[in-house]
């Protein structure tokens, strides 16, 4: 029995999922299993696939879109390995990952559920990457909650913590990774290597640039998770203040200010909020160029999530 199970989701990559797919056969670490689950893809992702003749690949193919939840959920099941891994598609990972993340996770406690790593952000918009690195370990419930800071495709998680902490969430459009790591911080620690070991893409076509999904995604998880974000105002305020710059984002520059505001009245210290509830004042296409413009000119530089 393989030791980790690599999930990788993808619809319609062919070509990403090339790389994707290299980087996890060019591990040091060989012990595994790749599960890669095609969401009923229409173009040459089959073919792809079918190029490598690595007998640890698994592919399946769904007939119908299923969406990624039902996919990392129905791998999760079918996983053989005490340790399952998570790649998207268009991500990478350096030779080394693997091999680290095994050997903290051998040397844990029962206390311990995961293990994620640093990434290099790369913008394939801008042509610019930036590498951040995770500053959190231990019991980071707190700190997770007020903002997600761990890339998914970094994340290496005992299978048991799905037998407490259940599967992901069929209700999220966006962000079900993040609730299923909030719900699993809740019940066991997380520990982190500070180095960067993924390649993690970020483009127009990502998920988390669609803002109408991001729009019900943090919908469903202010909702969901209301409790402990009424007894952490910063992280309610957080939250509040990622769902106006998405409404905003949107068009929906009403339902943004609401948002924004009540992200201050929660936080009133955060400059942030200020600053976005005025530019938000100025229309719908000029808050998107201004954000744009200082995405674009935003000085580069090697940052530690908080």
């Amino acid at each position: 029995m393989p030791k980790v199970s690599v999930i990788v989701p993808t619809h319609n990559r062919a070509d990403l999922l090339k790389a994707a797919i290299q980087s996890v056969l060019d591990q040091t670490y060989a012990d595994f299993e790749l599960l890669v689950c095609d969401d009923a893809s229409n173009d040459h992702t089959t073919d792809t696939v079918a190029g490598f003749s690595d007998p640890r690949i698994i592919y399946t193919r769904y007939e119908k879109n299923s969406g990624v939840v039902e996919l990392r959920n129905n791998a999760v099941d079918s996983s053989r390995g005490a340790y399952i891994a998570f790649l998207d598609d268009d991500d990478e990972w350096l030779p080394e990952k693997l091999e680290k993340q095994v050997n903290v996770l051998d040397r844990s406690s029962r206390e311990t559920g995961a293990v994620f790593t640093g990434a290099i952000f790369l913008d394939t918009r801008l042509g610019r990457e930036r590498v951040v690195i995770p500053r959190h370990s231990g019991n980071i419930f707190k700190e997770l909650l007020f903002n997600d800071f761990i890339v998914t495709s970094s994340l290496v998680v005992k299978k048991s913590c799905f037998e407490k902490a259940g599967r992901f969430d069929h209700e999220f459009k966006s962000a079900s990774d993040f609730d299923m790591w909030i719900r699993i911080s809740a019940l066991f620690e997380f520990d982190c290597i500070e180095e960067p070991l993924v390649r993690y893409r970020v483009h127009q076509n990502s998920i988390s640039n669609n803002n109408l999904n991001v729009i019900r995604g943090l919908e469903r998880l202010i909702a969901k998770h209301s409790n402990s974000f009424n007894g952490n105002k910063r992280a309610y305020g957080n939250h509040l203040f990622k769902l106006g710059i998405a409404y905003c984002y949107n068009g929906n520059m009403s339902e943004g200010r609401k948002a924004l505001i009540k992200a201050i009245q929660l936080n009133p210290h955060d400059v942030r909020y200020y600053y976005n509830l005025a530019i938000s004042s100025m229309g719908a296409e000029t808050f998107k160029k201004i954000k744009e413009i200082r995405a674009r000119y935003f000085p580069l530089k090697k940052t530690a999530a908080a």
